[in-house]
Order: structure tokens, then sequence, then C-alpha cells
């Protein structure tokens, strides 16, 4: 156990000073680092690692670029303690589950949860690179790049890579047959479409007093945005976990 502390240690420390989390981002993946090393080994540690390291990889591709983004998302730059909860708390909660209750169940979910996280920032980092701009996932409009709620064909497909990557990551640690990794697949890029709905109907949007975008920030370009529409508690992080939640809450269903 004192080997994977040290370990989490260590990647979080290289995670801070690669400037890939907050210095309180860094705390808290300790915290989850540990917990999913008790509940899962290094198995956990390891998949864990796959998901960090590919979505950091991810964040900072052609960053340049997605800069003009920065304006409508609700957080940019390094990863907070909210952000990391958002994405690691349902894997926490499947290791403490599993720690209890040995159970493949949790296992399940466990992967799932950690594909629902990869196929989300995979489709919400490559989706905004897209040559063409997204549509509203309920209207098909034309939305800006980064808008929650929008879907684009390319986004899409990162999406499906996401959740596949973790996924054919952990088959070495599996026994699972074919159509079982499809249907995990599947419900790692649940998680993104449930983020994506959630995005699009209930998560809090402002608009911006001076240039009139509609935004995730409640202070744009120095003063206070207008609530436009969604309810007011549920912001970008939270969506994440809701969505990753219902994703591993259906696959423990599936193979409880």
């Amino acid at each position: 156990m004192l080997s994977i502390v040290l370990v989490t240690c260590l990647v979080a420390l290289a995670g801070y000073r690669l400037r890939s989390l907050t210095f309180s981002g860094a705390i808290l993946t300790i915290v989850t680092g540990t917990v999913i090393g008790f509940g899962f080994g290094w198995f956990g540690l390891y998949l864990l690692g796959v998901f960090f390291s590919t979505s950091s990889l991810a964040s900072k591709y052609r960053a340049r670029d997605k800069a003009s983004v920065d304006d409508i998302v609700e957080k940019s730059g390094p990863r907070d303690f909210v952000q990391v909860l958002a994405n690691g708390g349902i894997a926490m909660l499947t290791a403490v589950g599993m720690a209890m209750n040995s159970n493949e169940a949790w296992l399940f979910a466990y992967v799932v949860s950690i594909a629902a996280a990869t196929s989300d920032t995979w489709g919400s980092e490559f989706g905004v690179l897209a040559s063409r701009r997204p549509r509203s996932i309920l209207t098909l409009r034309e939305v800006e790049p980064g808008t929650s709620g929008g879907v684009s064909p390319f986004g899409t497909l990162m999406s499906v890579a996401g959740a596949t990557i973790i996924v054919l990551a952990s088959l070495p640690f599996l026994n699972i047959t074919m159509g079982t990794l499809f249907l995990l697949i599947a419900l790692g890029l649940s998680g993104s479409v449930v983020d994506t709905l959630l995005g699009a109907t209930v998560q809090r949007k402002y608009r911006c007093r001076t240039c009139r975008k509609l935004t995730e920030k409640k202070l744009h370009h120095g003063e206070a945005t207008d609530y436009v529409s969604g309810w007011r508690f549920l912001g970008n992080d939270a969506v994440n976990f809701l969505a990753i939640a219902s994703a591993a809450a259906i696959s423990f269903l599936v193979f409880a």
C-alpha cells in the first residue's frame, strides 16, 4: 500500500510541475489514486494513469488553436480539485465498493467510469478543432466551438476513440468476450452522450454584457455576465460528475 501512495504522489507531483494540475488538484489526485489503488490495486492505478496521461496530452494538443474556446468554457488550464473530483469521484466510489464487497460488477463500473471520463474529455478537446462548426444536439443549429451541447462528426469520433482506448487498455486484465468489449465501449460512450444532453438542456449558461457571447463563465471581460438558462447550481463539473455516474450506474446494473 505504501508503494501505491508513493507512486500516486509522484504522478501528482509530475502533473503539478507540468501544469496539468493545480496544487489542490494534485492533492486530490493523491487521494483519488490512493483510494483506487486500495480497491483495484495496480490495475486501478494503471488505468487511471492512462486516462490522466492521454487527457493531459489532449488538453495540450494545439492549445493555441483552442484559445477562443476559453471564452466559453467555465474553466481552462490546469485541473483543480473540483475537476479531479468530477472526473474521478465515481471511480473512487467503485473502488470503495470493491473493497467492501468483491464483485466483478464494481470492476466493470470502474472501467466504464474511466472510459466515460476519457470519452468526454477527448470529444471536448479534439472536437473544438473540427473544420466545421458543431451543431446543437437538440436544435441541430450551428453553435460556437466549445458550447455545451454541441456535437460534430469529428468530436463524436474522438469520443468513441477515447472510450475505446480505455477498454482496450483494460483487456490484459479482463477475461471478457468480444460482445462485452463492445458493450463496455458503448457504456463509456454513453457518459459522453449524457454529458452533451445535460449541457444542452440544464447546464447553466450566461451571456456576456460586452461581447454578447454565450458563456459558462460568471465573469467575462471583467464584469458579471447575465444568467440566460439552465439550473443555476449545475455547472460543467457537476454535469461531468452526473454523466460519469450515469454510465457507471448502468454498467453496475448490467453486470451485477
